[in-house]
């Protein structure tokens, strides 16, 4: 539990950098949090990238969505792509993602996913959707993690929405937050020109 005393240098402190001069908004609807500790007023701000675009995700991506950590990230390349039942599929830009990412990882752009991108139906059809423009069929579906650049890149949860929106079973997507900043933040290798 933390003391009324450390509560109130902490605050002391944050109030006093001069990071706070740079704040950003921490969710779109939100710049600062504040709740009571103790009888001790105590907020939450944010320094860093603006938000929009750079906004804090949920860890939900969606219902029936499951959200993945690294050891679940790695345990899905192992046991999942490696049979060729399934992708980790990286939605950040072409020359972001051969800068460095998820060994065994594809990109495909969130773009892509779009309902208005008119070869939407094909990138279906290579997700192992059969009949995806008259009557789509998700039973031979690919089983996907789908990751972006990390907790504060929406690209992962608005490719998933698009997916969710084609009728893409959410059984079958699961989605990592942390993206590529926290897996190479944690010390996992990354892939370069992949």
């Amino acid at each position: 539990m933390v003391s009324v005393r450390h509560a109130v240098i902490a605050a002391g402190i944050a109030a006093s950098s001069p990071l706070v001069a740079q704040s950003s908004a921490i969710t779109e609807g939100g710049s600062a949090f504040a709740f009571t500790m103790n009888g001790v007023e105590m907020t939450i701000t944010r320094t860093g990238p603006s938000c929009s675009p750079s906004c804090i995700q949920p860890m939900t991506a969606a219902a029936g969505v499951e959200t993945l950590g690294e050891l679940e990230v790695i345990g899905f390349l192992q046991n999942v792509v490696s049979t060729g039942s399934g992708l980790l599929v990286d939605v950040r830009m072409p020359g972001t993602f051969s800068s460095g990412s998820v060994p065994g990882s594809v990109n495909v752009p969130v773009a892509t996913f779009k309902p208005d991108n008119p070869y939407r139906a094909d990138l279906l059809s290579a997700l192992g959707v059969s009949n995806p423009e008259t009557a789509p069929n998700f039973a031979s579906a690919f089983s996907l993690v789908i990751i972006g650049n990390g907790p504060d890149d929406g690209a992962a949860r608005d490719a998933i929405q698009h997916l969710l929106g084609a009728g893409y079973p959410p059984n079958k997507v699961k989605y990592y937050r942390g993206g590529a900043s926290t897996w190479s933040a944690l010390g996992l290798n990354i892939s370069v020109g992949q």
